[in-house]
């Protein structure tokens, strides 16, 4: 102790009364607690009376009330059996028809559409006409009209395709003529006839043109012309078109047959007649080429090939 500072005894001197508070408040502490009152004690429950504590002899239930009578069921109804229902009759099925197929838009074969095996006036599949008011004599060169000749071309320099029609007439004289030919077509079709052409003229040109006539009348007064050309052996191969027209339907002309007067006494019902495949409406139609020599010269001459109409079915 005496080699301590006065600084550390008064340390140790501050620690031991650390101590001695420390221990004095533990001390306190469990003085307290040895004086704190007893709990209270926790209430038992109280005991019901029971039935070993009711007197002897005493009736504790209560009688059971009489049944009441039950009552009497009525006798169940008998079942009648439901009569049996007349089946109705089977009915066939109608049936279906096959649905045709639509034709296609394309050309209609035409016959001899390439004009072969022609003879002198004679074109096979095809009829001519023409206007004719010369016969011989004097005539008038512009209008003296002589019949045409139609031949096979011969120069090979005046062929289109092949074998080509020839029309040509006299030297000096014009020639005005029709060529025609009527095909069947689907009515309400809509078609257009073609044709080549070339001429030949010494000096002037020739007139040609194309038409249909959608009723197939057999000539060519009712056909709807295209455009009119005048044309020599300059202006080479020309393809003739006619207006697109649409194709009528053909007109019976025969009589009807009377419709039988049906049977007042007849009370049934006839059954429903099965549908008849659907039929094609046709038509007809006329294809007319037309040439006429514009001036008398010493050579005049048309020449055509390759005929085609085009037809595009209804819809």
């Amino acid at each position: 102790m005496k080699a301590l500072s006065r600084r550390q005894k008064i340390v140790l001197l501050v620690l031991a009364v650390l101590d001695i508070s420390v221990i004095a408040g533990l001390g306190s502490i469990v003085v307290r607690s040895l004086r704190a009152p007893l709990p209270a004690p926790v209430a038992q429950p109280t005991l019901t009376p029971t039935a070993l504590d009711r007197p002897l002899g005493v009736a504790t239930w209560t009688l059971t009330p009489e049944p009441t009578a039950r009552p009497t069921l009525p006798p169940r109804a008998t079942n009648t059996a439901t009569p049996t229902a007349t089946p109705f009759p089977t009915h066939t099925p109608t049936p279906t028809a096959t649905p045709r197929p639509l034709p296609t838009a394309g050309p209609v074969p035409l016959e001899n559409a390439d004009f072969d095996n022609i003879m002198p006036n004679r074109i096979p599949g095809w009829k001519w006409y023409a206007y004719v008011n010369y016969k011989s004599g004097p005539s008038d060169p512009q209008n003296s009209f002589a019949e045409p000749v139609f031949t096979l071309a011969d120069d090979p320099a005046r062929w289109i395709n092949g074998s080509t029609l020839k029309v040509e007439t006299m030297r000096w004289l014009k020639f005005r003529t029709w060529v025609y030919q009527t095909v069947t077509v689907t009515a309400g079709s809509s078609v257009q006839f073609s044709i080549k052409v070339n001429a030949f003229s010494s000096i002037d040109r020739l007139i040609v043109k194309a038409g249909v006539d959608p009723t197939g009348q057999p000539h060519c007064d009712n056909v709807r012309w295209g455009e009119t050309w005048r044309i020599n052996q300059d202006d080479g191969i020309v393809t003739l078109t006619s207006p697109r027209v649409v194709v009528a339907p053909m007109v019976d002309k025969r009589t009807p047959t009377p419709t039988a007067t049906p049977d007042p006494l007849e009370r049934e019902t006839p059954a429903p007649a099965a549908p008849t495949e659907e039929t094609e409406i046709l038509g007809q139609v006329t294809l007319c080429f037309y040439a006429e020599s514009a001036f008398p010269d010493v050579n005049n001459a048309a020449f055509f090939d390759q005929a085609v109409l085009f037809a595009t079915p209804p819809r």
